[in-house]
């Protein structure tokens, strides 16, 4: 009877320490799923956010495209009642009322001309801005300065002057070729796999403090410190067991496999979203997009590489080549066509 008593407590203890071992292996899958659901709602809530953006990018768009139909409506509504009005004059004329003379028909017929000359340079300026070839710009406003010049009138002179310097403008700027820059991102793409991170060991940014190096006269001040003497002394006691390094950035050296992953995926990203702002001549978007990728690898992968150091100079040349000049325009010419316009009416309420 006694001995089934004694060996109970023995098998339970053989009982719970196998429990508690097995339900070890348990916890830690718990932990690694917990670890990977958060770096996957992470990389959610980053792509969400990349989509609103975009969203609200193309929602400005239409609102722009709308109107800008709107005032394309306007100036068709606009022609249509000058064609009208000229066509009510020359019957008149025809008719002998002698309500309407010459002068005043080619008053209208000017103002027409005048007008639908406006319509052209606007639309002009517009594809300037959508990142146009400035050839085909000065394609149209060589045939806008041909029918300037065949009204042979001030207003129509004022407004070819003005028309020629923007045309001199246009010939003087740079063709920037925006589809080959854009293009020589594409191979940081694949580059970047190969970057080494700075949470690397063999990262040679971390510098180990080596009894072989001569210390300077700084160097002697800064030992004479109490850290320095403990430092001192942990590295003659435990040199064998211990490595004291110093590192400019610490929080690279908490990346972990995934989210060294994770941070290639983020610098793939910014280039291609660099890209995209070369190809529409949005020089804001190019100058942040361009900072944020060399604070990116000037933070977290290792500047000593040469593929590094060859990346990061090639993404600042781009930058200054998409952002080397002011974009063409052509405002001068377009208000020197408002102002004509608006004198006569001006010059009648007076």
């Amino acid at each position: 009877m006694g001995e089934p008593t004694s060996s109970s407590p023995s098998s339970g203890t053989a009982a719970t320490r196998a429990a508690s071992s097995s339900s070890a292996p348990g916890r830690t899958l718990a932990l690694l799923a917990l670890l990977l659901a958060a770096l996957a709602l992470t990389l959610s809530f980053y792509l969400l956010r990349r989509d609103g953006e975009q969203q609200r990018r193309i929602a400005q768009e239409r609102a722009d495209a709308l109107a800008r139909d709107q005032r394309d409506a306007d100036v068709e509504r606009r022609l249509g009642d000058l064609e009208r009005q000229w066509a009510q004059a020359q019957s008149e004329a025809e008719a002998g009322t002698g309500l309407t003379g010459d002068t005043e028909l080619r008053q209208r017929r000017e103002q027409l001309a005048l007008l639908d000359i406006e319509r052209l340079v606007e639309q002009t300026q517009l594809q300037l801005r959508l990142g146009a070839n400035p050839s085909m710009a000065i394609d149209v406003l060589a045939v806008a300065d041909a029918r300037l010049g065949r009204l042979a009138s001030p207003k129509a002179l004022r407004v070819q002057t003005a028309l020629r310097h923007d045309l001199a403008r246009l010939k003087a700027a740079a063709d920037v070729d925006r589809g080959a820059l854009a293009a020589r991102l594409d191979p940081l793409l694949t580059a970047v796999d190969g970057w080494r991170v700075s949470a690397d060991s063999t990262h040679s940014g971390l510098r180990p403090s080596g009894p072989a190096t001569t210390p300077s006269a700084p160097a002697t001040q800064a030992a004479d410190s109490f850290g320095a003497r403990v430092r001192a002394w942990i590295e003659s006691e435990f040199g064998d067991l211990l490595r004291i390094r110093e590192v400019n950035t610490p929080d690279a050296l908490l990346l972990n496999p995934v989210q060294q992953q994770l941070l290639r995926e983020r610098f793939r990203l910014g280039v291609l979203d660099l890209r995209q702002a070369i190809l529409a001549r949005d020089e804001r978007i190019v100058r942040s997009e361009s900072a944020a990728l060399e604070d990116l690898m000037a933070h977290y992968f290792d500047p000593g590489q040469p593929a590094v150091a060859i990346a990061a100079s090639q993404l600042r040349s781009i930058t200054v080549a998409a952002t080397s000049g002011p974009s063409p325009s052509l405002d001068e010419t377009l208000g020197a066509l408002r102002a004509v316009r608006g004198a006569p009416e001006r010059a009648g309420n007076g």
